[in-house]
């Protein structure tokens, strides 16, 4: 038994570790730069956006945001939602050492300071209560000027 412990301890060393799948996405900003980069597939687009904007390229300065929330993530045209993960996007993975084919999703780079939820929710308060604005244009309920907007298809 003392001689087939070093044998049971070589041929766990010499085991296969097991290899977690991985997602590979090829990001393309509106200047034409590219970059690949692997994650996990239960990673959120948030966190992807955190680790993107983390390793920003140094050749990319000139378009780095301020911060990650300021980017977005659009695959077929579609803005991608913090909270989905990539498994949930249904974004191929692939085992490592087989190559991963990628799958490009388009980086874009706001110029303003996203809304935060409050934000949101205080707009749509506004244009519900657009009876309530008086002649001037103002929110009789906060005293801001109310704004709204409608789109007609026909």
């Amino acid at each position: 038994s003392l001689h087939n412990e070093p044998e049971e301890e070589e041929a766990a060393a010499t085991a296969p570790v097991p290899q977690i799948p991985q997602t590979m996405l090829q990001f393309l900003l509106v200047s034409g730069r590219r970059r690949s980069m692997v994650f996990e597939p239960e990673t959120t687009v948030g966190r992807v956006k955190e680790l993107v904007w983390n390793s920003w390229p140094n050749d990319w300065q000139d378009e780095r945001p301020p911060a990650p929330s300021y980017l977005r993530i659009l695959h077929l045209g579609k803005i991608l939602q913090d909270d989905d993960t990539l498994l949930q996007l249904k974004f191929p993975s692939h085992t490592p050492p087989e190559p991963g084919t990628p799958t490009i999703v388009h980086l874009s780079v706001r110029s303003f300071v996203p809304r935060g939820d409050s934000a949101v929710k205080k707009k749509r308060r506004n244009l519900r209560s657009v009876v309530d604005v008086s002649e001037t244009g103002t929110d009789a309920e906060t005293g801001e000027h109310a704004g709204s907007c409608c789109c007609v298809i026909c």
